[in-house]
């Protein structure tokens, strides 16, 4: 499928991958940090669509099992649209798959996902378009308490439940009136 490392990003690459809908039953694929460009033939017509990353979910990891009693892995790009997903890699190693989940969500800065029972699960927690980490225990350090008032270093830090609450693809109306 895809390659990643330095001599991967000199030049953009083209993978081929099946596409049921298509004529001759494949498309070209190239991943870019800012689109995904997915050339094909439809009923004699040559089509060029360009997605923007951000249009994607997240990179998915599917693990199957085979008949030998191992296990199939999928790296796939996960959009709503199902013709649009993008196979990033299919292996059969698991330490390869998983380093490469992790450059690809760190390469197109998109979560991982994980596929449970056909939904596809968050692993990266984010606020909008911004990666959640946590907050950081800031207090209670001795750094810290040297320099700020005995007051001030005994206040708790903030609690993630009081969070506001985003929703999905909803706009915020603010009025200044």
């Amino acid at each position: 499928m895809f390659e990643h490392g330095k001599a991967a990003e000199a030049l953009p690459q083209f993978a081929v991958q099946p596409d049921r809908r298509a004529d001759e039953g494949e498309r070209r694929v190239r991943v870019g940090r800012r689109d995904i460009l997915i050339t094909r033939r439809l009923a004699g017509v040559s089509m060029m669509i360009s997605v923007p990353v951000r249009a994607y979910r997240g990179v998915a990891l599917d693990v199957e099992p085979r008949g030998d009693g191992g296990a199939s892995y999928r790296l796939s790009l996960a959009h709503r649209d199902p013709d649009l997903d993008v196979v990033l890699a299919e292996t059969a190693d698991g330490g390869a798959v998983s380093a490469d989940w992790k450059y690809w969500a760190a390469y197109l800065d998109l979560p991982r996902l994980s596929c449970r029972d056909g939904e596809l699960e968050t692993l990266d927690p984010r606020l909008g378009e911004v990666a959640y980490r946590g907050a950081l225990e800031r207090r209670r350090n001795v750094a810290v308490q040297q320099r700020r008032p005995r007051f001030a270093a005994r206040r708790k830090t903030g609690e993630t439940a009081r969070l506001v609450v985003v929703h999905e693809d909803e706009r915020e109306i603010i009025c200044y009136e």
